[in-house]
């Protein structure tokens, strides 16, 4: 395994610059996932590390070799596409040896090899059967294993899960951290998905526009956003947000008002961004501690273990966390607890967090 550092990366397409500068250091191990929406730079930035798009400017150090100027077969990488790229004509087991065999590597080495990954993956009963035979978590276990025979010092994965069901992808993400916990081999892993990357992830990479928001442990981006759009990407639900001004004794959102010891950072008359979690929003019963604020219930999701109350104070609208036994009438006014300890401020020009 070997560390990664991505210094000043620059890509651009004619006179367009989709990135801007990323700057990223990965140890040796870690796991990194490189989340944001559809446009933001991160599948560019992988193919980049993978020798797949050429570098407009900066730098990538793999180990202590700058491989800019490196084909991607002598980059010591291996990686696992979204489309699995399979070749439909060989059987599994060549499927796995392919790239092995392209290296003149001795045959009872490569069944070794091929065998070992296939027992681990718990594929060995498919390795002669054709890619068109098996399903899509089973595709997806082989591309696996044709990029872990290779015995990498990177393992690069772009959307690998995004064609599977919402259960098998599940499946396999936990597949895919237990795998990484065996190898422990440096991961760069692409998603647009954020539960993907909370539940994945060593170091999450937040980008946005061809830059990066945030970068930090799950904990710290999810618990510590320094952005409005960080704040919003992350969680699910994500984040309550609302335009507020800071009073004397707190805040006011539209004709309510939020009493609370302000931070310094917060000065009267201001106007702010405020947010709240719905984890942080508690029907009274549950919790008896927090700022009560009065609304009315507009819509409660079933998710069998908690419930989503949606609720509107004005015509503004928050969704609170509730424990799944509790029954909410829709359409009647009813008081919910904020848990101010945990609120956030942004500042509504820049969306950089003020508090």
């Amino acid at each position: 395994m070997s560390k990664i550092d991505i210094k000043n990366l620059v890509k651009s397409f004619g006179n367009q610059e989709v990135l801007h500068g990323i700057n990223i250091s990965i140890s040796k191990g870690e796991f990194c996932v490189l989340v944001g929406p559809s446009g933001c730079g991160k599948s560019t930035t992988l193919r980049m590390v993978a020798g797949l798009e050429t570098i407009s400017g900066g730098e990538i150090s793999i180990g202590d070799r700058v491989v800019n100027g490196l084909k991607p077969r002598e980059r010591g990488i291996a990686m696992v596409f979204q489309n699995y790229a399979l070749y439909p004509a060989k059987t599994i087991y060549n499927n796995m040896a392919f790239s092995l065999q392209q290296s003149k590597i001795d045959k009872k080495i490569i069944d070794e090899k091929v065998r070992e990954v296939a027992k681990i993956l718990e594929i060995t009963e498919l390795l002669d059967r054709k890619p068109a035979t098996l399903s899509g978590g089973q595709r997806q276990r082989v591309a696996m294993g044709r990029a872990i025979v290779r015995d990498p010092e990177v393992f690069l994965f772009d959307e690998p899960l995004s064609n599977l069901d919402a259960q098998l992808r599940g499946q396999m993400r936990a597949e895919i951290k237990l795998l990484h916990q065996r190898l422990k081999n440096t991961v760069i892993y692409v998603t647009h998905d954020q539960v993907e990357a909370m539940t994945l992830a060593d170091k999450i990479v937040i980008m946005k526009d061809g830059k990066i928001e945030q970068q930090g442990t799950p904990d710290d981006v999810f618990h510590n956003p320094q952005t409005l759009f960080v704040a919003s990407f992350m969680g699910s639900p994500p984040m309550n947000l609302t335009n507020a001004k800071i009073s004397k004794d707190g805040i006011k959102i539209k004709n309510s008002e939020i009493n609370y010891k302000k931070s310094s950072n917060l000065k009267i008359d201001k106007n702010v961004v405020f947010g709240i979690r719905a984890d942080d929003i508690s029907l009274p019963e549950e919790n008896d501690s927090g700022i009560p604020i009065k609304g009315f219930v507009t819509l409660v999701e079933q998710l069998g273990t908690e419930n989503l109350a949606h609720f509107s104070v004005g015509d503004i609208n928050f969704i609170a966390k509730t424990n799944a036994r509790t029954k909410l009438k829709l359409n009647k006014e009813q008081s919910f607890n904020f848990n101010m300890k945990h609120a956030y401020f942004f500042d509504p020009d820049t969306g950089a967090r003020i508090s």
